[in-house]
Protein backbone atom coordinates (compact mmCIF):
# COMPACT_ATOMS: atom_id res chain seq x y z
CA UNK A 1 0.00 0.00 0.00
CA UNK A 2 1.12 3.28 -1.32
CA UNK A 3 2.35 5.20 2.00
CA UNK A 4 2.54 9.54 1.46
CA UNK A 5 3.80 12.07 4.78
CA UNK A 6 0.68 13.95 5.14
CA UNK A 7 2.06 17.13 4.12
CA UNK A 8 2.72 15.68 0.63
CA UNK A 9 0.01 16.95 -2.51
CA UNK A 10 -1.42 13.64 -3.70
CA UNK A 11 -1.72 13.71 -7.66
CA UNK A 12 -5.39 13.80 -8.77
CA UNK A 13 -6.98 9.67 -8.57
CA UNK A 14 -7.76 10.88 -12.32
CA UNK A 15 -3.89 10.80 -13.50
CA UNK A 16 -3.59 7.29 -11.88
CA UNK A 17 -3.71 5.18 -14.79
CA UNK A 18 -4.52 1.36 -13.16
CA UNK A 19 -6.88 2.96 -10.90
CA UNK A 20 -8.62 4.56 -14.28
CA UNK A 21 -8.50 1.43 -15.86
CA UNK A 22 -10.05 -0.82 -13.17
CA UNK A 23 -12.61 1.74 -12.58
CA UNK A 24 -13.75 2.42 -16.34
CA UNK A 25 -13.46 -1.29 -16.78
CA UNK A 26 -16.10 -2.28 -13.95
CA UNK A 27 -18.66 0.73 -15.01
CA UNK A 28 -18.57 -0.82 -18.48
CA UNK A 29 -19.42 -4.36 -16.81
CA UNK A 30 -21.69 -3.01 -14.61
CA UNK A 31 -23.72 -1.35 -16.82
CA UNK A 32 -24.29 -4.67 -18.96
CA UNK A 33 -24.97 -6.47 -15.24
CA UNK A 34 -27.78 -3.93 -14.41
CA UNK A 35 -29.65 -4.64 -17.48
CA UNK A 36 -29.42 -8.65 -16.62
CA UNK A 37 -30.02 -7.51 -12.86
CA UNK A 38 -33.56 -6.06 -14.29
CA UNK A 39 -33.88 -9.05 -17.10
CA UNK A 40 -33.56 -11.97 -14.56
CA UNK A 41 -36.61 -11.56 -11.95
CA UNK A 42 -38.68 -10.41 -14.91
CA UNK A 43 -37.64 -13.59 -16.70
CA UNK A 44 -38.80 -15.09 -13.55
CA UNK A 45 -41.55 -13.81 -12.69
CA UNK A 46 -43.47 -12.99 -16.05
CA UNK A 47 -42.06 -15.31 -18.38
CA UNK A 48 -41.69 -18.41 -16.36
CA UNK A 49 -44.29 -18.01 -13.70
CA UNK A 50 -42.34 -18.72 -10.91
CA UNK A 51 -43.65 -18.79 -8.04
CA UNK A 52 -42.83 -17.17 -4.66
CA UNK A 53 -40.46 -20.25 -3.47
CA UNK A 54 -38.48 -20.24 -6.54
CA UNK A 55 -38.24 -16.34 -6.72
CA UNK A 56 -36.48 -17.34 -3.02
CA UNK A 57 -34.45 -20.01 -4.41
CA UNK A 58 -33.05 -18.08 -7.58
CA UNK A 59 -32.18 -15.05 -4.63
CA UNK A 60 -30.36 -17.79 -2.53
CA UNK A 61 -28.54 -19.63 -5.99
CA UNK A 62 -27.25 -15.95 -6.55
CA UNK A 63 -25.37 -15.61 -3.30
CA UNK A 64 -24.80 -19.38 -2.45
CA UNK A 65 -21.42 -19.21 -3.17
CA UNK A 66 -20.19 -16.62 -0.65
CA UNK A 67 -21.22 -18.97 1.66
CA UNK A 68 -20.02 -22.02 0.13
CA UNK A 69 -16.68 -20.85 -1.42
CA UNK A 70 -16.24 -16.92 0.26
CA UNK A 71 -13.40 -18.59 2.82
CA UNK A 72 -10.94 -20.71 0.84
CA UNK A 73 -11.62 -18.16 -2.21
CA UNK A 74 -10.15 -15.30 0.45
CA UNK A 75 -6.33 -17.35 1.18
CA UNK A 76 -6.91 -18.36 -2.55
CA UNK A 77 -6.54 -14.74 -4.03
CA UNK A 78 -3.71 -13.98 -1.30
CA UNK A 79 -1.68 -16.51 -3.00
CA UNK A 80 -2.19 -15.63 -6.58
CA UNK A 81 -2.41 -12.24 -8.58
CA UNK A 82 -5.64 -10.61 -8.28
CA UNK A 83 -5.26 -9.07 -11.48
CA UNK A 84 -5.36 -12.23 -13.16
CA UNK A 85 -7.95 -13.82 -10.73
CA UNK A 86 -10.23 -10.87 -11.84
CA UNK A 87 -9.38 -11.36 -14.95
CA UNK A 88 -10.52 -15.32 -15.49
CA UNK A 89 -13.51 -14.83 -13.19
CA UNK A 90 -15.35 -12.17 -15.79
CA UNK A 91 -14.24 -13.94 -19.30
CA UNK A 92 -15.91 -17.29 -16.99
CA UNK A 93 -19.31 -15.47 -16.30
CA UNK A 94 -19.10 -13.58 -19.73
CA UNK A 95 -19.53 -17.14 -21.27
CA UNK A 96 -22.12 -18.67 -18.65
CA UNK A 97 -24.29 -15.69 -18.69
CA UNK A 98 -24.44 -16.57 -22.41
CA UNK A 99 -26.26 -19.58 -22.26
CA UNK A 100 -29.26 -18.00 -20.77
CA UNK A 101 -30.07 -15.96 -24.12
CA UNK A 102 -28.94 -19.27 -25.99
CA UNK A 103 -31.26 -21.67 -24.41
CA UNK A 104 -34.38 -19.13 -24.35
CA UNK A 105 -33.54 -19.09 -28.01
CA UNK A 106 -33.84 -22.82 -28.15
CA UNK A 107 -36.94 -22.93 -25.93
CA UNK A 108 -34.94 -24.64 -23.13
CA UNK A 109 -35.13 -22.07 -20.52
CA UNK A 110 -36.28 -23.14 -16.89
CA UNK A 111 -36.31 -21.29 -13.14
CA UNK A 112 -34.05 -24.77 -12.86
CA UNK A 113 -31.73 -23.64 -15.59
CA UNK A 114 -31.70 -20.00 -13.77
CA UNK A 115 -30.93 -20.81 -10.57
CA UNK A 116 -27.90 -23.40 -11.93
CA UNK A 117 -25.98 -20.69 -14.02
CA UNK A 118 -27.01 -18.19 -10.90
CA UNK A 119 -25.34 -20.46 -8.25
CA UNK A 120 -22.28 -20.80 -11.50
CA UNK A 121 -22.19 -17.27 -12.09
CA UNK A 122 -21.82 -16.74 -8.41
CA UNK A 123 -18.88 -18.93 -7.76
CA UNK A 124 -16.72 -16.34 -10.24
CA UNK A 125 -18.21 -13.33 -8.35
CA UNK A 126 -16.67 -14.90 -5.36
CA UNK A 127 -13.42 -14.74 -6.64
CA UNK A 128 -13.66 -11.85 -8.48
CA UNK A 129 -14.67 -9.64 -5.53
CA UNK A 130 -12.47 -10.56 -3.04
CA UNK A 131 -10.00 -9.80 -5.38
CA UNK A 132 -11.40 -6.57 -6.53
CA UNK A 133 -11.99 -5.40 -2.86
CA UNK A 134 -8.02 -6.39 -1.96
CA UNK A 135 -6.58 -4.73 -5.01
CA UNK A 136 -7.93 -1.29 -4.45
CA UNK A 137 -5.04 -0.55 -1.85
CA UNK A 138 -2.22 -1.84 -3.96
CA UNK A 139 -2.94 1.08 -6.73
CA UNK A 140 -3.73 4.42 -4.45
CA UNK A 141 -2.20 6.06 -2.03
CA UNK A 142 -2.90 5.24 1.42
CA UNK A 143 -5.00 8.58 2.53
CA UNK A 144 -6.68 8.48 -0.82
CA UNK A 145 -8.09 5.10 -0.04
CA UNK A 146 -11.71 7.16 0.97
CA UNK A 147 -11.33 8.94 -2.63
CA UNK A 148 -11.07 5.77 -4.53
CA UNK A 149 -13.80 3.87 -2.69
CA UNK A 150 -16.03 6.77 -3.13
CA UNK A 151 -15.53 7.10 -6.80
CA UNK A 152 -15.62 3.31 -7.75
CA UNK A 153 -18.94 3.11 -5.85
CA UNK A 154 -19.93 6.66 -7.53
CA UNK A 155 -18.96 5.99 -10.98
CA UNK A 156 -20.46 2.16 -10.89
CA UNK A 157 -23.43 3.42 -9.66
CA UNK A 158 -23.82 5.93 -12.27
CA UNK A 159 -23.77 3.18 -14.88
CA UNK A 160 -26.16 1.49 -12.38
CA UNK A 161 -29.11 4.20 -12.97
CA UNK A 162 -29.02 3.74 -17.34
CA UNK A 163 -29.10 -0.04 -16.82
CA UNK A 164 -32.38 -0.66 -14.68
CA UNK A 165 -33.99 1.78 -16.75
CA UNK A 166 -32.70 0.31 -20.12
CA UNK A 167 -33.41 -3.04 -18.90
CA UNK A 168 -37.17 -2.12 -18.22
CA UNK A 169 -37.78 -0.41 -21.65
CA UNK A 170 -36.22 -3.22 -23.34
CA UNK A 171 -37.86 -5.77 -22.19
CA UNK A 172 -41.10 -4.12 -23.61
CA UNK A 173 -39.45 -4.52 -26.72
CA UNK A 174 -37.18 -7.87 -26.56
CA UNK A 175 -37.99 -11.16 -24.69
CA UNK A 176 -36.21 -10.34 -21.47
CA UNK A 177 -33.98 -13.53 -21.87
CA UNK A 178 -32.72 -12.13 -24.33
CA UNK A 179 -31.01 -9.18 -22.43
CA UNK A 180 -28.23 -11.08 -20.05
CA UNK A 181 -26.40 -10.68 -23.68
CA UNK A 182 -25.67 -7.20 -22.31
CA UNK A 183 -23.07 -8.72 -19.36
CA UNK A 184 -21.49 -10.80 -21.08
CA UNK A 185 -19.90 -7.50 -23.73
CA UNK A 186 -19.47 -6.17 -19.83
CA UNK A 187 -17.73 -8.32 -18.35
CA UNK A 188 -15.43 -8.87 -22.01
CA UNK A 189 -14.93 -5.17 -21.51
CA UNK A 190 -13.75 -5.36 -18.37
CA UNK A 191 -11.39 -8.03 -18.60
CA UNK A 192 -9.92 -6.40 -21.32
CA UNK A 193 -9.43 -3.05 -19.55
CA UNK A 194 -7.91 -5.38 -16.64
CA UNK A 195 -5.44 -6.68 -18.59
CA UNK A 196 -4.14 -3.45 -19.22
CA UNK A 197 -3.14 -2.92 -15.62
CA UNK A 198 0.56 -4.35 -14.68
CA UNK A 199 0.41 -7.38 -13.07
CA UNK A 200 0.26 -7.51 -9.19
CA UNK A 201 2.75 -9.94 -6.76
CA UNK A 202 1.82 -11.63 -4.15
CA UNK A 203 2.46 -10.70 -0.78
CA UNK A 204 4.64 -13.72 0.63
CA UNK A 205 3.89 -16.05 2.66
CA UNK A 206 5.56 -17.91 5.62
CA UNK A 207 7.22 -21.10 4.53
CA UNK A 208 4.95 -24.35 4.65
CA UNK A 209 1.82 -22.55 5.19
CA UNK A 210 -1.35 -24.42 4.49
CA UNK A 211 -4.41 -23.08 2.83
CA UNK A 212 -6.98 -23.99 5.70
CA UNK A 213 -4.17 -22.60 8.72
CA UNK A 214 -4.43 -19.11 6.21
CA UNK A 215 -8.26 -19.27 6.02
CA UNK A 216 -7.66 -19.42 10.17
CA UNK A 217 -5.94 -16.29 9.99
CA UNK A 218 -7.87 -14.67 8.03
CA UNK A 219 -11.27 -15.70 10.19
CA UNK A 220 -9.79 -14.84 13.44
CA UNK A 221 -8.49 -11.38 12.31
CA UNK A 222 -11.77 -10.26 11.34
CA UNK A 223 -13.94 -11.65 14.19
CA UNK A 224 -11.79 -10.90 17.15
CA UNK A 225 -10.97 -7.46 15.85
CA UNK A 226 -12.60 -4.99 17.98
CA UNK A 227 -13.75 -2.71 15.04
CA UNK A 228 -13.72 -4.96 12.24
CA UNK A 229 -15.77 -7.74 14.20
CA UNK A 230 -19.00 -5.59 15.35
CA UNK A 231 -19.00 -3.81 11.34
CA UNK A 232 -19.19 -7.41 10.02
CA UNK A 233 -22.17 -8.01 12.48
CA UNK A 234 -24.61 -5.44 11.74
CA UNK A 235 -23.87 -6.13 8.18
CA UNK A 236 -25.16 -9.49 8.03
CA UNK A 237 -27.82 -8.73 10.23
CA UNK A 238 -28.62 -5.87 7.52
CA UNK A 239 -28.18 -8.49 4.55
CA UNK A 240 -30.02 -11.93 6.68
CA UNK A 241 -33.38 -9.38 7.59
CA UNK A 242 -32.77 -7.42 4.22
CA UNK A 243 -33.24 -10.58 2.22
CA UNK A 244 -36.55 -10.72 3.31
CA UNK A 245 -37.83 -8.22 1.81
CA UNK A 246 -35.10 -7.36 -1.31
CA UNK A 247 -36.20 -11.39 -2.46
CA UNK A 248 -39.81 -10.47 -2.39
CA UNK A 249 -39.55 -6.95 -4.44
CA UNK A 250 -39.87 -8.07 -8.07
CA UNK A 251 -42.84 -10.33 -6.66
CA UNK A 252 -44.53 -7.31 -4.72
CA UNK A 253 -43.72 -4.56 -7.66
CA UNK A 254 -44.76 -6.74 -10.57
CA UNK A 255 -47.28 -9.35 -9.46
CA UNK A 256 -49.24 -7.54 -6.28
CA UNK A 257 -49.16 -4.07 -7.31
CA UNK A 258 -49.32 -4.73 -11.25
CA UNK A 259 -46.61 -2.40 -12.09
CA UNK A 260 -45.05 -2.92 -15.84
CA UNK A 261 -41.59 -3.75 -16.36
CA UNK A 262 -40.43 -0.09 -17.51
CA UNK A 263 -42.25 1.02 -13.93
CA UNK A 264 -40.03 -1.89 -12.38
CA UNK A 265 -36.80 -0.55 -14.07
CA UNK A 266 -37.65 2.83 -13.02
CA UNK A 267 -37.71 2.25 -9.38
CA UNK A 268 -34.40 0.48 -9.18
CA UNK A 269 -32.81 3.55 -11.49
CA UNK A 270 -33.74 5.85 -8.93
CA UNK A 271 -32.35 4.10 -6.01
CA UNK A 272 -29.44 4.18 -7.89
CA UNK A 273 -29.61 7.82 -8.20
CA UNK A 274 -29.55 8.02 -4.24
CA UNK A 275 -26.40 5.58 -4.40
CA UNK A 276 -24.35 7.99 -6.71
CA UNK A 277 -25.20 10.72 -4.54
CA UNK A 278 -24.31 8.64 -1.11
CA UNK A 279 -21.24 7.31 -2.46
CA UNK A 280 -20.16 10.72 -3.58
CA UNK A 281 -20.89 12.22 -0.09
CA UNK A 282 -20.16 9.74 1.97
CA UNK A 283 -16.20 11.18 2.54
CA UNK A 284 -17.96 14.90 3.32
CA UNK A 285 -19.96 12.58 5.64
CA UNK A 286 -16.84 11.15 7.14
CA UNK A 287 -15.11 14.09 8.06
CA UNK A 288 -18.02 16.13 8.80
CA UNK A 289 -18.87 13.66 12.44
CA UNK A 290 -16.17 11.16 12.23
CA UNK A 291 -14.88 7.94 10.47
CA UNK A 292 -16.21 5.94 12.98
CA UNK A 293 -19.52 7.98 13.67
CA UNK A 294 -20.32 7.80 9.97
CA UNK A 295 -20.19 4.35 9.98
CA UNK A 296 -22.75 3.75 12.96
CA UNK A 297 -25.16 6.71 11.70
CA UNK A 298 -25.13 5.60 8.05
CA UNK A 299 -25.85 1.94 9.12
CA UNK A 300 -29.14 3.19 11.56
CA UNK A 301 -30.48 5.68 8.38
CA UNK A 302 -30.49 2.34 6.16
CA UNK A 303 -32.26 0.57 8.48
CA UNK A 304 -34.84 2.82 9.24
CA UNK A 305 -35.17 3.38 4.98
CA UNK A 306 -36.44 -0.68 5.69
CA UNK A 307 -39.93 0.82 7.16
CA UNK A 308 -40.46 2.83 3.53
CA UNK A 309 -41.21 -0.55 2.01
CA UNK A 310 -43.49 -1.54 4.70
CA UNK A 311 -45.50 1.63 4.42
CA UNK A 312 -46.44 0.52 1.11
CA UNK A 313 -49.19 -1.70 2.36
CA UNK A 314 -50.56 0.92 4.15
CA UNK A 315 -50.79 3.87 1.43
CA UNK A 316 -53.65 3.94 -1.33
CA UNK A 317 -52.29 2.26 -4.58
CA UNK A 318 -52.01 5.65 -6.42
CA UNK A 319 -49.29 6.24 -3.63
CA UNK A 320 -47.53 3.28 -3.89
CA UNK A 321 -44.68 4.29 -6.64
CA UNK A 322 -43.74 7.49 -4.83
CA UNK A 323 -43.47 5.61 -1.45
CA UNK A 324 -41.39 2.77 -3.15
CA UNK A 325 -39.42 5.64 -5.08
CA UNK A 326 -38.52 7.65 -2.22
CA UNK A 327 -37.70 4.77 -0.31
CA UNK A 328 -35.69 3.27 -2.83
CA UNK A 329 -33.74 6.44 -3.32
CA UNK A 330 -33.18 6.90 0.64
CA UNK A 331 -31.90 3.17 0.68
CA UNK A 332 -29.63 3.91 -2.24
CA UNK A 333 -28.13 6.96 -0.69
CA UNK A 334 -27.25 5.52 2.63
CA UNK A 335 -26.27 1.81 1.96
CA UNK A 336 -23.48 3.38 -0.35
CA UNK A 337 -22.32 5.81 2.20
CA UNK A 338 -21.91 3.13 4.65
CA UNK A 339 -20.14 1.18 2.46
CA UNK A 340 -17.81 3.65 1.50
CA UNK A 341 -17.40 4.66 4.76
CA UNK A 342 -16.43 1.12 6.40
CA UNK A 343 -14.80 -0.13 3.30
CA UNK A 344 -12.19 2.28 3.60
CA UNK A 345 -11.58 2.01 7.36
CA UNK A 346 -11.16 -1.78 6.89
CA UNK A 347 -8.91 -1.30 4.21
CA UNK A 348 -6.55 0.84 6.77
CA UNK A 349 -7.24 -1.53 9.59
CA UNK A 350 -5.54 -4.65 7.67
CA UNK A 351 -2.14 -5.69 6.90
CA UNK A 352 -2.09 -6.02 3.02
CA UNK A 353 -0.81 -9.76 3.53
CA UNK A 354 -4.34 -10.75 4.93
CA UNK A 355 -6.44 -8.25 2.85
CA UNK A 356 -7.62 -11.21 0.72
CA UNK A 357 -8.43 -13.34 3.37
CA UNK A 358 -10.20 -10.53 5.27
CA UNK A 359 -12.52 -9.56 2.18
CA UNK A 360 -13.58 -13.34 2.12
CA UNK A 361 -14.31 -13.75 5.61
CA UNK A 362 -15.98 -10.34 4.99
CA UNK A 363 -17.89 -11.63 2.24
CA UNK A 364 -18.26 -15.46 3.77
CA UNK A 365 -20.64 -13.70 6.79
CA UNK A 366 -22.03 -10.33 5.32
CA UNK A 367 -23.33 -12.12 1.88
CA UNK A 368 -23.31 -15.58 3.03
CA UNK A 369 -26.35 -15.10 5.09
CA UNK A 370 -28.50 -13.95 2.10
CA UNK A 371 -28.90 -17.53 0.57
CA UNK A 372 -30.80 -18.26 4.21
CA UNK A 373 -33.01 -14.97 3.72
CA UNK A 374 -33.57 -15.46 0.32
CA UNK A 375 -35.34 -18.93 0.99
CA UNK A 376 -36.60 -17.66 4.59
CA UNK A 377 -38.26 -14.65 2.10
CA UNK A 378 -39.99 -17.76 0.31
CA UNK A 379 -41.04 -19.27 2.66
CA UNK A 380 -42.67 -17.15 5.02
CA UNK A 381 -44.25 -14.55 2.08
CA UNK A 382 -46.13 -18.34 1.11
CA UNK A 383 -47.09 -19.28 4.58
CA UNK A 384 -47.71 -15.60 6.55
CA UNK A 385 -48.13 -13.60 3.33
CA UNK A 386 -45.65 -10.52 2.08
CA UNK A 387 -46.76 -7.91 4.84
CA UNK A 388 -45.95 -9.48 8.10
CA UNK A 389 -42.20 -10.91 5.86
CA UNK A 390 -41.86 -7.25 5.33
CA UNK A 391 -42.33 -6.42 8.68
CA UNK A 392 -39.74 -9.08 9.80
CA UNK A 393 -37.24 -8.11 7.53
CA UNK A 394 -37.55 -4.01 8.84
CA UNK A 395 -37.93 -4.73 12.34
CA UNK A 396 -34.58 -7.48 11.76
CA UNK A 397 -32.21 -4.91 9.87
CA UNK A 398 -32.85 -2.08 13.17
CA UNK A 399 -32.31 -4.68 15.67
CA UNK A 400 -28.62 -5.37 14.39
CA UNK A 401 -27.64 -1.95 14.53
CA UNK A 402 -27.26 -2.80 17.91
CA UNK A 403 -23.74 -3.98 17.24
CA UNK A 404 -22.60 -0.53 16.07
CA UNK A 405 -24.28 1.39 18.40
CA UNK A 406 -22.87 -0.60 21.61
CA UNK A 407 -19.36 -0.50 19.93
CA UNK A 408 -16.32 1.97 20.08
CA UNK A 409 -17.31 2.98 16.88
CA UNK A 410 -20.14 5.76 18.21
CA UNK A 411 -17.18 8.00 20.16
CA UNK A 412 -14.74 7.80 17.63
CA UNK A 413 -14.18 10.40 15.45
CA UNK A 414 -10.78 8.94 13.68
CA UNK A 415 -10.25 5.56 13.70
CA UNK A 416 -6.41 4.92 14.89
CA UNK A 417 -3.87 3.61 13.34
CA UNK A 418 -3.45 -0.11 13.80
CA UNK A 419 -0.17 -1.50 15.52
CA UNK A 420 1.04 -3.16 12.35
CA UNK A 421 1.34 0.15 10.19
CA UNK A 422 2.56 2.11 13.04
CA UNK A 423 5.30 -0.37 14.12
CA UNK A 424 6.70 -0.42 10.12
CA UNK A 425 7.11 3.26 10.53
CA UNK A 426 5.04 4.04 7.21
Amino acid sequence: MTSEPASTKLPSLWRNRPYVLLLSGETVSQFGAQITNVAMPIAAVSYLAASEFEVGLLGAAQMAAFLLLGLPAGALVDRLSRRRVMIWANVIRALLIAIIPALWLMGELSVSWLVVLALLTGACAVFFDVAYMSIVPSLVPRAQLADANSRLESTMQTARIAGPALGGALAKIVAAPLLPIGATIGYLASAFALSRIANDVPEPRAAGSRLWSEIREGTSFVFRHPIIGRIVASAAGANLFGSLIMTMMPILILRELGFSELLFGLLLTIGSVGAVAGGLTAPAIARRVGEGHAIVVTYIATALAAFGFVAVFFVPDAWAFWVLAVTEFWMGFTILAFNVCQVSVRQKLCPPRLLGRMNASIRFAVWGVSPVGAIASGVLASQIGLEATFWIGAVGALAASAFLVFSPLWRMRAVPEPDWYVAAGQ
